[in-house]
């Protein structure tokens, strides 16, 4: 969110800039000097040149798209507080763009519709921090949550992008909005289907979050959601919290980033665990392994058991796709994550209701992802957008970085695009 804005005397305006309407726009009201979704540094700058005069040395301008060739940049996407994808501007229509820039490889730059004006852009992103905060048209969904709160949230989002006049001029190389596959553009339906998601559940009693009644079922399916009765749940697992959901909403089996163990590992301490008792059948979701059979952790194994200090306060729950163990704090209701043999564990999720909250969310994501391919420009901004609103509910989840070493495993999965998490 901005409070001030830039704005370029008419005289300073890129001689390409002949559109009415955005000349006015840039030297009057400006565009906001600061927003986490986009940022305008070449306008500050004075740095504004069309995208011909970005190719490296060498390159050949004449394989640019003749209508991107003369766009001007203005702006970037942002990407972990960084700049990303460039946004341009049509100088002569007013309509703008995201671009990834191939400096060596011209041919193979395309843009992508991102606004029908800069003045519809200032409103989008005005929109996107009234949802942040509750404020504006926003504000009616103040102390709400659920399911139905969501969809309410990204109903009033999508609204305000599609009932601007995005007509079907001026467009260029990406042709006219009747022609898309969606009648709007990838980057605004991330704003408007993946940040409201953080409204479906509020805050908790001993628990980060007090999850809807059935959310989970729901999206699961009741036959794959596990409860256990008190008398399953060990000793060790003291917060009461923590007991109550797992008995009362329990977690989902379905096999996704996370793996709910399936045997005798489930609800064993670490320190008994890694004395190799049992074999840890089921642990990466394919029965059989047994003592000796090289599983992750079982006894005979050949790896280096090593345990944290507080091992017996530590509560085996089951296992991430990436070779980590994930394990509940007995004492505090704190879930990490280690990887197997290591010593030191690292916070995961700040407790089982935020835990169950992200594997809601992810499947979500995939669900919306089949239908609007959201990864197919725009995976850096969907990954920006799930950290976000896993964030805002849980903070130990993604807590800032401390360093190149400082781990912080929902933040990291989203971004990495060759994983292909998302």
């Amino acid at each position: 969110m901005s409070t001030t804005n830039i704005v370029v005397p008419a005289h300073a305006l890129h001689p390409a800039v002949t559109h009415g309407p955005t000349r006015r726009v840039l030297s009057t009201a400006g565009l906001p000097a600061r927003h986490d979704l986009i940022r305008f540094r070449p306008l500050a700058e004075s740095r504004v040149v069309p995208v011909s005069g970005l190719l490296s040395e060498g390159a050949d301008p004449e394989r640019l798209h003749p209508h991107i060739a003369e766009l001007l940049l203005i702006g970037h996407l942002r990407c972990e507080g960084d700049d990303a994808q460039g946004v341009v501007l049509d100088g002569a229509t007013g309509r703008v763009f995201s671009m990834d820039l191939f400096e060596d490889e011209p041919a193979l730059i395309e843009v992508v519709p991102l606004a029908p004006s800069l003045g519809s852009l200032c409103r989008f992103l005005a929109c996107a921090d009234d949802l942040r905060c509750l404020g504006g048209r926003f504000a009616t969904l103040a102390g709400r949550t659920g399911p139905g709160v969501v969809a309410e949230a990204s109903s009033l989002l999508t609204s305000v992008f599609t009932d601007e006049d995005w007509g079907d001029d001026g467009w260029g190389s990406a042709g006219p909005p009747s022609t898309w596959d969606h009648a709007l553009p990838a980057f605004w339906r991330i704003v408007a289907l993946i940040r409201p998601l953080a409204l479906v559940a509020g805050p908790g009693s001993g628990l980060r979050l007090d999850l809807p009644p059935d959310l989970l079922d729901t999206e699961f399916g009741a036959q794959e959601m596990v409860r256990t009765a008190p008398a399953g749940l060990p000793v060790a697992l003291a917060h009461e919290p923590t007991r109550r959901f797992l008995t009362e909403t329990g977690l989902p089996k379905v096999e996704s980033m996370f793996t709910l163990w399936r045997d005798s590992s489930l609800f064993r301490t670490l320190a008994e665990s890694g004395a190799g008792e049992t074999g840890p059948e089921g642990r990466t979701g394919v029965p059989g392994p047994g003592p000796g059979t090289g599983a992750p952790g079982s006894a005979g194994d050949g790896i280096d058991e090593r345990l944290p200090h507080d091992a017996k306060h530590l509560v085996c729950l089951g296992g991430l796709i990436h070779d980590l163990e994930v394990l509940i704090d007995g004492r505090t209701g704190l879930v990490s994550h280690r990887f197997y043999g290591e010593d030191t564990t690292t916070p995961l999720n700040a407790d089982i209701s935020t835990l169950a909250f992200t594997l809601w969310m992810y499947s979500q994501e995939q669900r919306l992802n089949d239908e609007h391919d959201f990864t197919r420009d725009f995976h850096d901004q969907l990954a920006d957008a799930m950290t976000e609103a896993l964030a805002s509910v849980d903070p130990v989840a993604c807590l800032p970085s401390a360093g190149e070493d400082d781990y912080h495993y929902w933040p990291e999965v989203f971004h990495d695009e060759a994983g292909g998490v998302l």
